[in-house]
């Protein structure tokens, strides 16, 4: 997937896809408002949007690197 073609806002599923998570695990993040989970926007009464950008960021700040010999 070309991340520089991807929407700047895409919805729940986009938002899954691109993280390897279930739709699910998301909507779990924003009804238990969990600090942990992907910001995301909201536009309208039930519209629901992720900032790509920042969607992106908040899987690289979890990405884990183990050290050699460990």
């Amino acid at each position: 997937m070309q991340y520089e073609n991807l929407p700047l806002y895409v919805d729940t599923s986009m938002a899954a896809k691109l993280l390897g998570l279930s739709r699910s695990t998301l909507e779990k993040y924003r009804f238990y408002r969990d600090p942990n989970g992907p910001p995301y926007a909201v536009f309208g009464r039930a519209s629901i949007r992720y900032h790509t950008p920042s969607l992106l960021e908040w899987a690289a700040e979890r990405t884990v690197a183990f050290e050699k010999g460990r």
